[in-house]
């Protein structure tokens, strides 16, 4: 189900080589254009996880998981199939987190560079916010990890024209590291240098993602969301419709 829900004052930066995502707006550390952090949640495996009622373990009415877990969402008409989630799963081996997306739908070919997307902000974002450690920091403050698929736009000019691009080309995959600058209130988001495996199935309609996660452990917990600038943000809402 769509809901949106942003971490309020949390900017984010991202300091890499490549363009990183903006969400309104995660931007490399040349350019730098900051961001609210949408949330959302969920993650499956092996076990289906319990609805629960209670605002503390659902907070903002999203999913936050243990790996190994699973949940599924409604159907969402009123955004576009390509960031509607109808369900999420994950799995750990060691520190290999393995994160799964089910989409209503995942063309094979998709606008990017559309109208009205600044330069170098992130056009389409499917990410899973880790949460290596369960303290009693805000939770923003507990976020340690960002695994994501993005696209960056690509405008150099006001008028540049989108382009029809095969989605598995066009949207690459990395894992940031979230650095808390309690002073400037923002969070800095750096490019991590491992290895993010990006698998793309069009007939099942789900994104993979597969990265080592430095720190995590089967406590750590999880939360998927999608979020396209133009159209709309989603999640896994932990109270039924």
């Amino acid at each position: 189900m769509f809901k949106g829900i942003t971490l309020a004052g949390l900017a984010l930066f991202a300091a890499a080589c490549t363009a990183a995502p903006a969400a309104p707006s995660v931007a490399p550390a040349a350019e730098q254009g900051s961001k609210q952090v949408t949330v959302s949640g969920t993650a499956q495996g092996q076990a289906a996880l319990a609805v629960s009622a209670e605002p503390a373990d659902c907070p903002g009415g999203y999913l936050r998981m243990l790996p190994g877990q699973s949940a599924l969402d409604p159907v969402a008409e009123e955004i576009p199939a390509h960031i509607d989630i109808v369900g999420a799963a994950s799995s750990l081996d060691d520190e290999t987190l393995t994160a799964v997306f089910s989409l209503r739908e995942i063309p094979e070919e998709m606008a990017f560079n559309r109208e009205g997307v600044k330069d170098l902000h992130s056009e389409y974002m499917w990410t899973v916010e880790i949460f290596v450690e369960n303290g009693a920091a805000s939770e923003s403050e507990q976020i340690e990890y960002m695994l994501g698929a993005v696209y960056s736009a690509r405008r150099v000019l006001a008028d540049t024209p989108a382009a029809t691009r095969p989605f598995d080309e066009a949207v690459r995959s990395t894992l940031w590291k979230a650095k808390h600058d309690h002073e400037q209130d923002v969070t800095f988001l750096i490019n991590v240098p491992v290895h993010v495996r990006m698998l793309v199935s069009h007939e099942e309609d789900t994104l993979t993602l597969i990265s080592e996660v430095p720190g995590i452990t089967p406590e750590s917990t999880l939360l998927f969301s999608t979020y396209d600038i133009l159209l709309g943000q989603d999640g896994v809402s932990c109270l039924p419709s």
